[in-house]
């Protein structure tokens, strides 16, 4: 692990630094998209090389506070935005770790970069349908039950950007989804034997695509690695893999080696106890079927 020092003389992190740059630079250029400036205007206003803004926003670059300071006011940004980004310029990640919550923070803004930009993603769940995989049914049930301090309005508000974020199946140049779920999670009639019943049938479509695979670990299989909890790994075709994992309150990247490391050999190990891909869709089809009887 290494770490980089401050102008402060602080230590920092340069691994957590790494993804935080990733999600930081990715804002930054937006912005100056947004702003219609290119790389060579920022770059002469700030005194340096069209080179070096284009690695900070692909976060090759760890970016000083000064740097990201001088940016957002050259691209025109202000007031809260401003001190959300420069926040995580020093490494800051305040806000909550759901991915659509209604305000923008930034596990949620670096995530959903993450995700749009990821060639590979493996998500494991215990208990849910992952939000890529979700119907709005389904999705409308689960939050309205995990949620104890939004109204309706942003009830509806998540909803849409989870569906918003499902377009990446389709593009034209998709993401590997690769869905490890244990069978509970596909029996628990969340909203419903009806709105399950079509949430375990979305499934099966999706998983006949030739970018979605899906494998689920059997009931009878009790103990097994991700007990732990619920985790996404995210694989880039040029960038270091980032794994992600959420609470209530906060989300954690991580895409430290060692750490990477350990959650790909879990979810080797989950594959190992799961249904290769034809019995995982075959034991969804049956549970589907007890849905359309229930």
């Amino acid at each position: 692990m290494s770490y980089l020092r401050t102008p402060q003389g602080g230590i920092v992190n340069r691994t957590r630094l790494g993804v935080n740059s990733r999600g930081l630079g990715a804002e930054l250029c937006r912005y100056r998209k947004d702003a219609q400036l290119t790389l060579e205007h920022v770059a002469e206003r700030l005194g340096t090389s069209a080179s070096t803004i284009c690695r900070l926003e692909t976060g090759k670059r760890e970016p000083t506070l000064e740097e990201v300071s001088a940016i957002l006011a050259i691209v025109g940004v202000v007031g809260p935005e401003r001190d959300r980004l420069l926040g995580l310029a020093v490494g800051r990640s305040g806000g909550s770790g759901m991915v659509e919550y209604t305000k923008s923070t930034v596990q949620s803004q670096t995530y959903l970069y993450f995700e749009s930009y990821a060639t590979v993603i493996t998500n494991f769940q215990l208990m849910l349908i992952p939000g890529l995989a979700q119907t709005a049914d389904y999705a409308h049930a689960v939050v309205s039950a995990i949620q104890v301090d939004e109204g309706d309005d942003d009830i509806e508000t998540r909803i849409g950007k989870r569906m918003s974020r499902q377009k990446i199946l389709t593009r034209r140049t998709p993401p590997q989804l690769n869905l490890i779920l244990c069978e509970q999670a596909l029996r628990a009639p969340i909203g419903g034997p009806k709105v399950m019943g079509r949430q375990v049938r979305h499934l099966i479509d999706l998983a006949d695509r030739d970018n979605v695979s899906l494998r689920v670990i059997p009931r009878e299989v009790v103990a097994h690695p991700g007990l732990m909890g619920q985790f996404v790994v995210m694989e880039f075709a040029k960038d270091p893999t980032v794994v992600f994992v959420e609470a209530r309150t906060t989300g954690l990247f991580r895409d430290d080696p060692d750490e990477v490391t350990l959650y790909r050999l879990t979810v080797e190990k989950l594959l190992e106890v799961a249904l290769d891909e034809p019995g995982s869709v075959e034991l969804t089809r049956s549970i589907a079927t007890d849905f359309d009887g229930g």
